[in-house]
C-alpha cells in the first residue's frame, strides 16, 4: 500500500491459483491474514485468480465466499480451465467474474480464412476481436473484461465494441457456434487436458505438448507448434520412452506413444 500510494485495495487477487499453490495457501493459512486485512478495511473485495482444471477450482471457489473470481474464458476454451462449467459455478454462488484471455492472446483475431468468413458473412465490418470480447460480454456475469492491446487502432476498436455494448442475437450466436464446431473439428486428437495422464514417469508433458498440436492444427498456425514446443524444453514429445503407462490411464483412450511420435516428426519438418 506504501508503494501504491493507497491505504486500501479495492479489489485483492490471491493470484494464478493451481492445485500446488491451493494447497500452499492452505498450509501457509493466507486465508487467515487475508481475512484478517478485510475485516480492517484494507482489503474490500476479495478474490483469486485460476489456471488449473474444473475440478481444482470447483475445490477453490466452494471452500470459502469469495467476492469475485478472475478466469480465462473465450469462445474456443470453454472445455479449458474451469470453462463453461466454471462459469455457470460461478454464477450460480452469485461470484462475480473477471475475464482473461477473452481473445485468447489475440488468437482469435487471426482466424484462417475459410473460419473468418462465417463471422464475416453475417457482418462484414465488423472485427475479429470484437466478435470475441461480445460473445465473454454476452454472458450476464461477466462484470470486467481484461484485453491486451499493442496499438492505438486495438483500443479504438476495443472502446468502439463497448461504448454501445450489443449481446450477441441468435444469429450471431449461431455463426460463433459454427466457428467453433469448425475449429474443433480439425483436432488431431481428442485430449482434454484432464491430466489423468500425469505425472509422466520421463517428465514428458503430455497435455501440453497435445494442447500446442491440436491448436496449432485447428487455427493453421504451424509456428503456434514450433513455438510452444520449444518451450516445453526436457518435457517434450521426443523424449518419450514409450513406456505406456499413461495409455492405462487415459479415459478418452488415446493412442499417446504414438501422437507424441507424431508431434516429434511434424515438429522436426517445421
Amino acid at each position: 500500500m506504501d508503494r501504491l500510494g493507497v491505504d486500501y485495495v479495492d479489489f485483492y487477487l490471491l493470484h494464478a491459483l493451481d492445485k500446488k499453490k491451493w494447497q500452499t495457501v492452505l498450509d501457509l493459512h493466507v486465508l487467515d491474514v487475508v481475512e484478517k486485512l478485510q475485516k480492517q478495511g484494507k482489503i474490500k473485495h476479495l478474490g483469486f485468480s485460476f489456471h488449473d482444471t474444473y475440478p481444482v477450482f470447483e475445490e477453490i471457489i466452494t471452500y470459502r465466499s469469495w467476492d469475485f473470481c478472475q478466469i480465462q474464458y473465450n469462445y474456443l476454451d470453454t472445455d479449458i480451465q474451469a470453462g463453461d462449467r466454471g462459469y455457470a459455478l460461478a454464477e450460480k454462488l452469485n461470484v462475480p467474474l473477471v475475464i482473461m484471455e477473452p481473445i485468447k492472446g489475440g488468437t482469435l483475431t487471426r482466424l484462417p480464412e475459410d473460419i473468418s468468413a462465417i463471422l464475416k458473412a453475417v457482418d462484414p465490418q465488423a472485427s475479429l476481436a470484437s466478435w470475441a470480447l461480445r460473445w465473454v460480454g454476452s454472458h450476464k456475469n461477466v462484470k470486467v473484461i481484461l484485453s491486451g492491446m499493442s496499438s492505438y487502432d486495438q483500443v479504438k476498436d476495443n472502446l468502439a465494441t463497448f461504448k454501445d455494448f450489443k449481446p450477441l442475437n441468435k444469429q450471431e450466436k449461431e455463426a460463433v457456434e459454427e466457428v467453433q464446431r469448425v475449429i474443433k473439428s480439425r483436432q488431431k486428437n481428442g485430449c482434454t487436458a484432464c491430466a489423468y495422464c500425469m505425472p509422466c514417469p520421463f517428465g514428458i508433458n503430455i497435455p501440453k505438448n497435445f494442447q500446442y498440436w491440436n491448436e496449432a492444427s485447428m487455427l493453421n498456425q504451424p509456428e503456434r507448434l514450433k513455438d510452444g514446443y520449444e518451450s516445453l524444453k526436457d518435457a517434450k514429445a521426443e523424449f518419450c520412452k514409450q513406456c505406456g503407462a499413461c495409455e492405462k490411464l487415459c479415459p478418452q483412450h488415446i493412442s499417446i506413444r504414438e501422437d507424441l511420435k507424431r508431434i516429434a516428426e511434424e515438429v522436426k519438418s517445421l
